[in-house]
């Protein structure tokens, strides 16, 4: 016998897990685009690591000086909390309701975990913008900014060393 959703959402939650609503948006010059590709991001949301479902509801695109907009409504159940962090880097909700659980409990590896992604997703992502979008003279002047940082952060640890 197959488990109604409600006992599937009872056993992850129970375990860890966290049940969400999450709302994305989308923008673009043809309305039949942007439906498809919010039809085509929350089905791609089903397959990602540590998501058990995910069910949304797409608005009518509306239109407004030729561009088309539309958003979702989408009913996330992820298996833990770094599941939830990985979807909301990859897919940039605008907004999150937590369902359940009423509280969170992180054990010091869990934190560690979720602090090591964050890190990781930040470090990709100023890799990018480092690779792609900065032209020759950003990229001199935030290796300057890099070496400032650098030689400030060893101020602050020298400080916090004379202090204890």
């Amino acid at each position: 016998m197959s488990k109604s959703v409600e006992e599937v959402n009872d056993e992850i939650v129970g375990k860890g897990g966290l049940l969400t609503i999450i709302y994305f948006d989308i923008h673009g010059n043809s309305a039949e685009i942007i439906q498809n590709s919010m039809v085509e991001m929350v089905g791609r949301l089903t397959h990602e690591l540590g998501v058990v479902y995910a069910t949304g509801e797409i608005e009518e695109p509306i239109e407004y000086e030729g561009m088309h907009s539309t958003c979702a409504e989408v009913k996330l159940l992820v298996r833990d909390l770094n599941s939830l962090i990985n979807v909301c880097f990859r897919y940039g909700p605008i907004g999150i309701d937590l369902l359940r659980p009423e509280e969170v409990k992180l054990s010091l590896p869990q934190l560690h975990d979720i602090l090591l992604n964050i890190s990781q997703t930040s470090q990709e992502y100023s890799q990018f913008m480092y690779d792609k979008i900065m032209t020759p003279e950003d990229k001199v002047n935030f290796n300057k900014q890099l070496i400032n940082r650098a030689e400030l952060a060893k101020k602050i640890i020298e400080k916090g060393k004379e202090k204890k």
